[in-house]
């Protein structure tokens, strides 16, 4: 099992590169902090096609 972490610092200025980390690396788990983010704003639908 491949578990990951990504310090995001705010997610949606760093979508690209997490979502490009995400296809080459391929984790089981990504956890990620700092998303300075609200909940309805998170962009799930992106996570879940990735």
């Amino acid at each position: 099992m491949k578990i990951a972490t990504f310090n995001a610092n705010s997610i949606r200025a760093r979508l690209d590169t997490v979502i490009d980390w995400l296809a080459t690396n391929e984790p089981d788990v990504l956890a990620v902090q700092e998303t300075k983010v609200e909940d309805a704003k998170f962009p799930v639908e992106e996570f879940e096609g990735a």
